[in-house]
């Protein structure tokens, strides 16, 4: 390979690259219901207006760049395995279609719910109470088919 092999420093370096993006993408997952429910009790919803006005520029600009890098370092994992990971296994195709619906779900839902309660309209948290639920178990796959590498 002319970048990198199958565990050299090279590929290692996007496997780091591959799994902080994981980091940047999902962090705000395990949180963001904490601090919401956070700041409806203590400021109402002027202060929970303010932190999705946060939570939106986070998402808009960092978790959704995130979630690009992931398909990206994937892709380049994949190119750079010397054969022993394929486009054509079972868990990379499952794993691709999982990627777009995470991608789906955090584009419509949870970044759609940010911006209408950012903008005042609490109808986002409707949205927002789906939305990261849906985008934690998919995450959750995710993690299952990279782990155990089903029909690998």
């Amino acid at each position: 390979m002319i970048l990198a092999a199958y565990r050299d420093t090279g590929y290692n370096i996007i496997l780091l690259v591959h799994i902080v993006a994981v980091v940047v993408a999902f962090a705000p997952a395990a949180i963001n219901p904490l601090l919401e429910r956070h700041f409806v009790r203590n400021g109402g919803d002027a202060a929970l207006q303010t932190w999705a006005g946060f939570a939106r520029d986070y998402t808009k600009k960092l978790s959704l760049g995130s979630i690009v890098l992931l398909l990206v370092t994937g892709v380049l994992m994949i190119l750079l395995s010397d054969e022993v990971i394929e486009f054509s296994d079972v868990w990379i195709s499952l794993s691709f279609l999982v990627w777009f619906a995470i991608a789906g779900v955090v584009s419509a839902l949870i970044l759609k719910g940010e911006r209408l309660v950012a903008s005042g309209d609490m109808k986002g948290r409707e949205l927002l109470a789906k939305g990261g639920p849906i985008a934690t178990l998919l995450f959750l796959v995710m993690l299952y088919l990279m782990i155990f590498k089903p029909g690998a």
